[in-house]
């Protein structure tokens, strides 16, 4: 969604707090570095309030009045996610106009967030898993492995190091916060990988170990949209389709799935429950006992 329809002051400072988060902020008030993607989502959620703050004449953000922005908000009628989504967005923006000093006051500070909906998730197709498995692309074998088999972050495979891989032998990648130990068919498409690195680029000095033909001759890592185009599928829905589809986990799984994609327990419980609680509902399942 584009924001030409909104008038100035408006779109500029808008354009201010995109461009500032975009590249973070070095100095008083600190602040860290956001993707362009996330902005993007904070822009979409928060477009609907400002386009109407904009029809009703409140066109300069730094001067919003509290009770407006709830009024204006609360006309959209938004419900769960959206409405938490709106609210965050929001809250992005009139809190940076209020901590760098371009608003008096921050309009938005007594928002209520609400919770998130978490929604189960649901079976991907593993059918092009398997395909991208026996991919005869090296790169794309080896991404979807370790996809599939460790869900590792983007950002983290992006950033691989041949260094990273230095015990590939004894079936170890390190990352920053933790150390995987590689399953097999990892290993042996990691290992077909490093053969065809070595065999495109034998004189490259870019030490990360994906590559392609613009990365090779600069020590950049790969892009993340070039990383996307590797997955058969985006990265959600190959996590779902190798844990709720293929494995269909029990309840006493779930300490087992966090240990192996490196995610919370909580997180990990989204994927049991629906077998769990379908198990329990099952005539003869084994029910707690009470206390006398």
């Amino acid at each position: 969604m584009t924001t030409a329809h909104l008038p100035e002051p408006m779109t500029g400072q808008l354009a201010c707090w995109f461009t500032a988060r975009l590249n973070g902020h070095s100095t008083s008030p600190r602040s860290l570095a956001l993707s362009p993607i996330t902005l993007r989502v904070h822009v979409h959620f928060a477009l609907p309030v400002l386009t109407r703050l904009a029809a009703a004449g409140l066109n300069d953000l730094t001067g919003i009045p509290p009770a407006r922005l709830r009024e204006h908000l609360a006309a959209c009628r938004l419900t769960g996610n959206d409405y938490a989504n709106t609210v965050s967005a929001l809250r992005a923006v009139f809190t940076f106009l209020h901590t760098h000093r371009y608003a008096a006051r921050n309009p938005a500070v007594h928002l209520r967030l609400g919770t998130h909906h978490r929604t189960i998730p649901l079976p991907a197709d593993p059918a092009p898993l398997r395909e991208a498995l026996t991919s005869p692309d090296p790169v794309r074998a080896a991404v979807t492995a370790l996809l599939v088999f460790h869900a590792p972050r983007v950002a983290e495979i992006r950033t691989l190091t041949l260094t990273d891989l230095r015990d590939l032998d004894q079936g170890r990648l390190y990352l920053p916060h933790r150390t995987i130990l590689l399953a097999d068919p990892v290993k042996e498409r990691l290992a077909a990988y490093l053969t065809h690195r070595h065999t495109t680029w034998p004189h490259t000095a870019n030490p990360h170990l994906f590559l392609t033909h613009h990365s090779a001759v600069t020590t950049t890592p790969v892009s993340a949209p070039w990383l996307y185009q590797q997955y058969p599928s985006p990265p959600p829905a190959t996590c779902c389709a190798t844990t709720a589809s293929s494995t269909r986990p029990s309840a006493a799984d779930a300490r087992m799935i966090s240990e192996l994609f490196g995610i919370t327990y909580r997180a990990a419980t989204r994927y049991t429950r629906p077998y769990s609680d379908a198990a329990a509902a099952q005539p003869g399942y084994p029910r707690p006992a009470r206390n006398p």
